[in-house]
């Protein structure tokens, strides 16, 4: 079954791309359900096809998105983050209805891929350097004690 958005087919598609450049400058959009399911459909399939990062997938990124600052984040910031094997770009949160008329809005965001924290080993050879035992502190209004 075929999804429509009761839209003719140019403004549907750019309605598309302007909603993959905001997802690509802001990394979040807030949209209805069914605008969300197109995009996150539009946004896997445009960032599958630009991952060689090659003349054409930049041609095609100049084509597909309406801000030059997108195009340049998304080979730059983006592309970086994800390695080849990645098919998944975005995801979906479902929020609470808008308020004028109840419509089932979706947040569709940017996956981050999370970077492991380097940490430093412990030699055990080096012997470790003293810590000054904690004291507690009194608090301000206990009553203080008198000294001999």
């Amino acid at each position: 079954m075929k999804r429509t958005l009761r839209a003719q087919a140019d403004f549907q598609s750019t309605l598309l791309r302007n909603q993959l450049t905001s997802l690509v400058l802001y990394e979040s959009v807030t949209t209805t359900k069914s605008k969300a399911k197109k995009l996150i459909a539009f946004a896997n399939h445009f960032f599958n096809r630009v991952v060689p990062a090659d003349l054409n997938s930049k041609r095609l990124a100049a084509a597909t998105l309406f801000d030059k600052n997108a195009q340049e984040k998304v080979f730059e910031e983006i592309l970086p983050r994800y390695g080849k094997t990645d098919t998944t770009f975005v995801r979906h949160f479902r929020v609470l209805p808008r308020k004028g008329d109840s419509a089932e809005m979706v947040m569709v965001s940017l996956i981050k891929t999370l970077q492991a924290q380097k940490t430093k080993l412990v030699d055990p050879a080096k012997p470790v350097a003293d810590t000054k035992p904690v004291t507690k502190k009194a608090p301000k209004n206990a009553p203080k004690k008198e000294s001999k």
